[in-house]
């Protein structure tokens, strides 16, 4: 006979949310049918059917695998599964999330110095600076297929902070000075995400191009769209943690 006073000590039966349990099946499927790193996932629609679920749910399922450091989505490609080593991805995406707003701010500043620094680096700067940019960039393009975290946000500083310091302009030099500084921490974190380096190296070479060839207007352009695209893929990247923030 049950003893009802024990009753009060049982634990409340939990209902586990439905993303959750996809989840886990995704994960256990990972381990059951042994996929290898790099492997793809079988599309939504396939484990839509198979697990009875929407593909809302199987989308919002892969973003917290993503945010986990489980799986790897690549645009228009689909999901695979993750390196074990990318496990450091997640935690530059939760270092990404605490530090949204600063970020931010630092986003709409960059907006509007950087392209300016550009224009004016195109006009005024000279051979010793072209040379140094292309030498940098070389160097951060050899390394796009690298785990080198810091050496390829070293090199990121660098390729940017040329930039400003042949612009010709004292205060737009002191405040990217103070801008780099303050970006440190966010560049290891981003390029801990592989695709933001992939990211980075076509804008930094059209950037490189047009201030080669002294193009002020291009070279004002295509900063500006490598900013907004920091922006965005730094957007991305907290949205994939926002349904694990959630829970």
């Amino acid at each position: 006979m049950i003893d009802m006073r024990d009753m009060t000590k049982m634990e409340p039966i939990k209902r586990i949310p439905l993303v959750d349990q996809v989840e886990e099946r995704i994960e256990k499927m990972i381990q059951d049918e042994q996929y290898q790193p790099g492997m793809k996932l079988p599309p939504e629609v396939v484990l839509t059917r198979d697990l009875n679920v929407s593909r809302g749910t199987i989308r919002e399922a892969f973003k917290s695998l993503q945010a986990k450091g489980v799986i790897e989505l690549r645009s228009g490609k689909g999901a695979f599964v993750a390196d074990p080593k990318d496990s450091e991805q997640s935690e530059a995406i939760h270092w990404l999330v605490e530090n949204e707003e600063d970020m931010k701010a630092f986003f709409e500043l960059r907006e509007a110095i950087e392209p300016m620094a550009a224009r004016l680096a195109a006009e005024r700067g000279g051979e010793e600076m072209r040379e140094e940019l292309q030498a940098i960039h070389n160097r951060f393009a050899s390394l796009t297929g690298s785990r080198d975290n810091q050496q390829i946000a070293q090199l990121d500083e660098e390729f940017h902070r040329v930039i400003s310091d042949h612009c010709g302009n004292g205060l737009i030099q002191e405040i990217m000075q103070s801008l780099n500084l303050g970006m440190k921490q966010f560049r290891v974190n981003t390029f801990k995400v592989r695709q933001n380096i992939r990211d980075t190296t076509g804008p930094h070479n059209r950037v490189l191009t047009a201030i080669l060839a002294g193009d002020a207007d291009k070279a004002e352009r295509e900063m500006r769209k490598h900013v907004r695209k920091v922006a965005e893929n730094f957007a991305q990247n907290i949205s994939s943690a926002d349904y694990s923030k959630e829970r």
